[in-house]
């Protein structure tokens, strides 16, 4: 799940995007509603897809999840959650009619889970009709009891709507039963309230409107409650949205305090005690202290209803822009008091991810939030926060590790991840075989301590030439006593053929399957027990290449005498021409004998081999498999991997959003779509 809880389990759920295979089908479009109101509703409903990188064994893999949104304007902007486009690299949505556009995200709010995404209207037709946009209304009026509709997407099929009434219009999740609602470090409690309601809805409905009876956005769904829904008031959703299309993101003011609900020992009445003030934060400048009694914000008193109280504060407090100069009321010890806070800009409590392939890790920038919570001096530093176990970092001496913070790579510092990007591709531009040891200073539990981590480039693929010795065309398996007596063969060890490679000496020299291998120009072929599979093998590379031999053989119960001519051993597919497709994540190579065999091919098959595909990478996502055999690529022949590549690159030049490949897989063809838009196209 893209949001973290604590102690959440029983009571809350997000209802969230729904994770399905890669290969999904388009979803048909939605049947025709027969209320007037829902009728004009239902064409502002989307459906997201997104294609989210998340960090797991070291890398940014790629995940696919959807979601639902809703069109609040003529120029395509679509609401949702935050936790559906949260790490997302690509969005597509499909609307009502089941068309489908792509979107860019123009920003997201983890504090409230709002995002905000626009279409990308240049794909429409040109005579298609204006987009259908819901407007909003006013959430603080709801009441218990009023009757309200849930739309969305569920599952990820056509729209749907279900209908309930408000439970509470004003639901705060206590954390002593309920925990916290994290999304990228923020807590979504501290600041929404929900509307808790009994409008039935499943996975996939996060970020689907809520609306009223006139058809106007209430609220925003969200979370669920045990069997009702909770949704992000309309109001709050509204002012988000505003901001995020105006700014790309909500500038909020920051005091650095931390409060909580007011103590009982302080006796009954409102406002919130100050928990914490943060280090060299504007309400340290201004005298706050833990413990203060804060009664009133900007002259509006805070409510008394204790977990209430303290979103009531934090909405208070964020209403206000930086640079505000905001008058705090509070008690301390019995005096009411009142201070003037200058606020600051609220700083993201996370930084972005980024994968740092030389060192197999994925790494983030400080932020203040993390600073104070894991108790760092300062912001200067790399945030460590996957590895790969097999890669650099995981096996560095000693290993580095999560939440590790790297300061130093041979004695150079490195205080953000872009220094780090720079500083490890000029350390591996000439190293050697593309390995270069370096000594990092890592921060771990408050101490500082160095590590010998081996980086490695990305493309290292030195391969040693073997020197190819004699080899035979054919697979053979120890002649067993037990194997020997029941083929009714009177021979104490030897080598029976099992296959004879097309094409090869062994076959022109009339080796056939069943023959067993006895001498050698009369050396015996020793092979009596189950693991002498290399015996023969290993007979056969002490001649020279082009040898000819004399193999004395056992064949329809008689001695044969044959003369078979040695050839050079198939070149290793280690040793052949190989190509690595960096942005849709697969490699690829020229077919090597041992494939052949392996998957049993043509000698005159053509084409080239897929030596892997990243799991949740581009290709992966598009169906391409390892040991896929690519014999087409545009439409055109692949002979080689100058083919591959220049229908690529042609794709590329031409603006292409789809790039079809035709693959043999066991025995049979199929076509593998992949798309072209997410490597051009970046939220």
């Amino acid at each position: 799940m893209p949001v973290s809880f604590r102690r959440l389990a029983a009571v809350v759920f997000i209802l969230g995007s729904v994770g399905l295979p890669a290969l999904v089908a388009a979803p048909a479009p939605a049947p025709a509603a027969t209320d007037p109101m829902l009728a004009r509703l239902f064409p502002s409903i989307v459906r997201i897809e997104v294609i989210r990188l998340r960090p797991s064994d070291g890398r940014l893999t790629k995940q696919w999840t959807a979601g639902s949104g809703v069109i609040i304007s003529a120029a395509g902007h679509v609401l949702t959650n935050c936790h559906v486009t949260e790490d997302g690299d690509y969005f597509r949505c499909y609307l009502f009619d089941g068309s489908h556009l792509d979107a860019k995200r123009v920003g997201e709010d983890a504090l409230t889970d709002l995002a905000v995404l626009k279409l990308d209207l240049t794909q429409r037709p040109k005579d298609a009709a204006p987009l259908v946009v819901t407007a909003f209304g006013d959430s603080d009026k709801l009441a218990a009891g009023d009757v309200v509709f849930a739309l969305g997407s569920p599952g990820f099929v056509a729209q749907s709507v279900t209908r309930g009434v408000v439970a509470n219009p004003s639901m705060v999740l206590p954390e002593q039963s309920a925990g916290r609602f994290l999304l990228r470090g923020e807590n979504v409690g501290a600041l929404v309230r929900w509307i808790l309601h009994d409008a039935q809805i499943f996975g996939g409905n996060s970020g689907g409107p809520l609306v009223n009876t006139k058809g106007e956005i209430i609220g925003i769904n969200e979370i669920g409650v045990f069997n009702l829904g909770g949704a992000i008031p309309g109001n709050l959703a509204r002012s988000v949205a505003e901001s995020i299309i105006r700014d790309g993101r909500v500038i909020r003011g920051w005091s650095g305090l931390t409060v909580q609900p007011r103590l009982e020992a302080d006796g009954g009445g409102g406002g919130v005690v100050v928990g914490d003030v943060a280090k060299g934060a504007p309400a340290e400048a201004a005298g706050l202290r833990p413990g203060d009694l804060i009664l009133a914000v900007g002259g509006t008193a805070i409510e008394s209803a204790e977990e209430k109280a303290v979103a009531h504060f934090n909405r208070l407090e964020a209403a206000q822009v930086p640079g505000a100069e905001v008058a705090l009321e509070f008690l301390r010890a019995g005096t009411k008091q009142t201070a003037k806070v200058k606020l600051t800009p609220r700083e993201p409590a996370q930084a972005d991810d980024v994968e740092v392939t030389g060192w197999g890790a994925v790494v983030r920038n400080l932020t203040p939030r993390v600073a104070r919570d894991e108790r760092l001096p300062d912001l200067q530093g790399v945030w460590i926060e996957n590895i790969r176990p097999s890669g650099p970092s995981g096996q560095a001496e000693p290993v580095l590790r999560r939440e590790d913070v790297l300061l130093s790579v041979d004695g150079q510092k490195v205080a953000n991840v872009a220094e780090l990007r720079a500083l490890t591709e000029r350390l591996l531009k000439n190293a050697p075989k593309g390995v270069r040891p370096v000594l990092a200073s890592v921060r771990r539990d408050g101490a500082v301590i160095s590590s010998v981590v081996e980086l490695r480039a990305v493309d290292s693929r030195n391969t040693t030439p073997q020197v190819r010795k004699a080899w035979l065309g054919a697979a053979s398996q120890p002649l067993t006593p037990k194997l020997a007596a029941r083929l009714g063969l009177k021979a104490e060890g030897g080598a029976r053929l099992t296959r004879i490679y097309p094409g090869t000496k062994a076959e022109a020299a009339g080796l056939q399957v069943g023959d067993v291998i006895l001498a050698l120009d009369g050396t015996e072929v020793a092979a009596r027990r189950a693991e002498d599979t290399d015996v023969l093998a290993r007979q056969i590379r002490q001649y020279k290449n082009g040898a000819t031999v004399a193999f004395s053989l056992w064949r329809d119960g008689k001695k044969v005498e044959l003369p078979v001519i040695l050839e050079e051993q198939p070149v290793p597919a280690a040793e052949l021409p190989w190509h690595n497709d960096y942005q849709l994540e697969f490699s690829v190579r020229e077919i090597a004998f041992d494939d052949r065999v392996r998957l049993q091919l043509p000698v005159a098959a053509a084409g080239v081999l897929v030596e892997s595909s990243a799991p949740a990478g581009w290709a992966s996502l598009a169906g391409l498999r390892a040991d896929d055999i690519v014999e087409q690529a545009g439409g055109s022949p692949v002979l080689a991997l100058a083919d591959l590549k220049g229908s690529r690159d042609a794709a590329v030049a031409a603006g292409k959003d789809w790039w079809v490949l035709l693959v043999r897989r066991r025995g049979q063809t199929l076509f593998v779509e992949i798309n072209l838009k997410p490597t051009r196209i970046k939220s």
